[in-house]
C-alpha cells in the first residue's frame, strides 16, 4: 500500500491529518514537519491499527516514539 497523508481543514479552522500505508510509529515522523508548519499544537491524537504493526524500526526506536507520544 502506498503512503498517503490526508489533510482536512474544517470550517471551524481545525485540521485533521490521517496517515495510511505506514506501519508502526513512523506515521509520527511522517507528519512531524506538517504539524510544525500548522502551528505545532495537537489537541488530540488517535493511533490506528497500523500504528501497532511491526515496522522496520527497532524496539528501542518504537519505545522512544511511544514515550514522546504520551509525555
Amino acid at each position: 500500500m502506498d503512503e498517503t497523508v490526508e489533510v482536512t481543514i474544517k470550517k471551524d479552522g481545525s485540521v485533521e491529518i490521517h496517515v495510511t500505508g505506514v506501519d508502526g510509529m513512523a506515521c509520527l515522523a511522517t507528519t512531524e514537519e506538517l504539524v510544525a508548519l500548522l502551528g505545532g499544537q495537537v489537541e488530540s491524537q488517535e493511533l490506528t491499527a497500523e500504528a501497532y504493526n511491526e515496522s522496520d524500526e527497532t524496539a528501542e526506536e518504537s519505545q522512544e516514539h511511544q514515550d514522546r507520544l504520551w509525555q
